[in-house]
């Protein structure tokens, strides 16, 4: 629970985390007014513009957000070195993940930036090679941006609703982070007149 209490603002991010933040125009537009960024590989460049999904309204929609946020120059892909990949990818028969994923961590261990991902099995791999703290998801980001008094306890029903709207579903992570969000403001509040007591 504590660890909702603090958020690292440069991100590495996969194609599952940068669709989620991104389904999301609230939880976007308020994670860029706190500063936090996002980048990634040409890896998951190409899962998100030309490999997965069909071409449902849902994933167009996702790939029209993701064009336009790139054109503003707000999300990045960078190419990563060979010997980065090959280095994390000697983990990678322990788990099955995508090579978006494989790069995405290779990419914030090599930067010291935190990994952004809402796949278990890729912060799990991330974990075993960069710091815990700096392995970070959708959740975390929400309650984090409660517990700033960012967006409020208000705004989760908008926030599941928009993931709901574009086939994203982080149910019951996304309430579970803010109701943990609401139980540390509170400690948070309760601290200052325990101490005067």
């Amino acid at each position: 629970m504590n660890s909702y209490s603090t958020f690292k603002l440069l991100n590495v991010a996969d194609t599952c985390a940068l669709w989620n933040v991104l389904a999301s125009p609230l939880l976007y537009r308020n994670a860029r007014a706190v500063g936090m960024s996002l980048s990634s590989t040409q890896f998951v460049r190409y899962e998100c513009l030309h490999k997965r999904g069909a071409n449902s309204p849902e994933w167009n929609e996702l790939r029209n957000r993701l064009r336009d946020r790139m054109a503003a120059g707000e999300i990045i892909f960078c190419d990563i070195e060979l010997e980065d990949l090959q280095e994390v990818a000697s983990l990678e028969g322990r788990l099955a993940i995508s090579k978006g994923e494989l790069s995405s961590i290779a990419w914030a261990k090599r930067t010291g930036q935190s990994f952004f991902s809402d796949d278990r099995k890729a912060k799990r791999l991330a974990e075993s090679v960069i710091d815990h703290a700096l392995v970070q998801d959708t959740p975390h980001l929400c309650a984090w941006l409660c517990i700033q008094g960012t967006i409020h306890e208000h705004d989760e029903g908008q926030i599941r609703s928009d993931l709901r709207s574009l086939n994203r579903f982080l149910d019951p992570h996304i309430s579970n982070a803010f109701r943990s969000a609401l139980e540390i403001r509170l400690m948070n509040q309760m601290q200052p007149r325990s101490d005067q007591a």
